[in-house]
Formats: structure tokens, C-alpha cells, sequence
């Protein structure tokens, strides 16, 4: 009812993540332009940590949009919790790049493999964003894993980031071997007068 009321067009504060109104403090500007960097250079695989509610789904979404305009990037966003197994994430992941999904994981893998080295010959970079990533099964870490063994001498054929809360980043740690491939960005809870500006900014927004 305090839309009609204030004269708003729409609600400021939803529970969905939107875009729109994410702002941006100095570490949510930081922590996207590390992940775009890593992204973009192909300097290597990233994670962002982050509680509920600080804006990580919307710095995903809002890096899905922007990379979507470039034509050299092949760009997927998938969400963890729909993924139970290693098989259908690898199916899911080949499906939303257009790749043709075997029966077995396996054959799936190596339909993928050769689809990474026609991108690269091709000069795109396919990039996979995974939203809620601190609900990955442990095989499905395994998967994320091993694509980082698609590579040249140079540069890595896939560009991945995760996007989960803070537990993500205590099992990426406790998998010394994943953890010794990743960078990482976080966010912090917002102090007083950040939230005083992110409130101000909705509210503009939402007008």
C-alpha cells in the first residue's frame, strides 16, 4: 500500500533480486571489476562470498546482461539448487551452450571438450556464472574442477565465476585442490550510512 501512497511506480524492497536496483558501494564496484577482469583477461576462474542479501545475484545477472552485448562471449548463468548431480549439471551447462548431451557424463564431457576448442578457434569465450554455488554437491565441484583442465599453455577455453554465500567459500578452501585455482572477491554487511545510501538509492529507482 506505501507505493500508492508515496507515489512510487513499483516496490523498492523485494525479496527477488533485481539489477536495477543494486547499488554500488566501493567494494560491490570492486568486487565486480575483479570478477569482470578475470572474466574478460581470462586470468583464471574467481568465486565472490558474499551473506543473503548483499546484491551477489544481481552483480551475476547484471555481468550476464553486459557480456551478453559482446558478440566474442557466449555467456550462461545457471543456478545451483536445480543441479543435484554432477551428470545433470554437466548436461544442463552443455544444453545452455548448445552442445549436443550424451547419455553417459563422460561422452558429454568430451562433446563439451571439443565444443571449448571450436570456441577457441573461433575467438569466442564462453563464460559460465553459478548463482548459489555454496549448494554445489561435492562431484559437482569436482565437474567445475576438471573443466579447468580445458585449457592452452596460455589461457583456460571455459571463463567460470561462482556465486555463493559464505560456505561456499569453507568448502572451496577444504578442497585444497580447487582452492589452489581460484581467486577470490567478498562482500561485507553494509555499515550505517551504507544502508541510509542503498535505501535512497531504491527509493529513487523505484519512482
Amino acid at each position: 500500500m506505501y507505493v500508492k501512497y508515496f507515489g512510487l511506480s513499483e516496490l523498492p524492497f523485494k525479496i527477488t533480486p533485481d539489477p536495477r536496483f543494486l547499488w554500488y558501494s566501493n567494494q560491490h564496484k570492486e568486487a565486480k571489476a575483479k570478477i569482470e577482469y578475470h572474466l574478460s583477461q581470462k586470468d583464471g576462474p574467481i568465486y565472490l562470498s558474499a551473506e543473503v542479501g548483499l546484491g551477489k545475484t544481481s552483480i551475476a545477472q547484471r555481468l550476464r546482461e553486459e557480456f551478453a552485448t559482446d558478440k566474442s562471449k557466449k555467456v550462461v548463468l545457471a543456478f545451483a539448487p536445480n543441479l543435484k548431480t554432477a551428470n545433470q549439471f554437466m548436461r544442463f551447462i552443455a544444453e545452455e551452450f548448445e552442445v549436443k548431451t550424451a547419455r553417459s557424463y563422460a561422452d558429454t564431457l568430451k562433446n563439451f571438450e571439443r565444443y571449448l576448442l571450436d570456441q577457441y578457434k573461433a575467438g569466442i569465450t564462453p563464460i559460465l556464472l553459478v548463482d548459489e554455488a555454496q549448494n554445489l554437491p561435492h562431484d559437482t565441484l569436482k565437474t567445475i574442477h576438471h573443466l579447468f583442465n580445458f585449457s592452452t599453455r596460455n589461457e583456460f577455453l571455459i571463463q567460470i565465476a561462482l556465486f555463493g554465500q559464505p560456505d561456499l567459500h569453507k568448502r572451496i578452501r577444504r578442497f585444497k585442490s580447487l582452492a589452489s585455482r581460484m581467486y577470490m572477491a567478498r562482500l561485507q554487511p553494509f555499515d550505517l550510512k551504507q544502508t541510509e545510501e542503498m535505501m535512497k538509492f531504491r527509493w529513487r529507482v523505484a519512482r
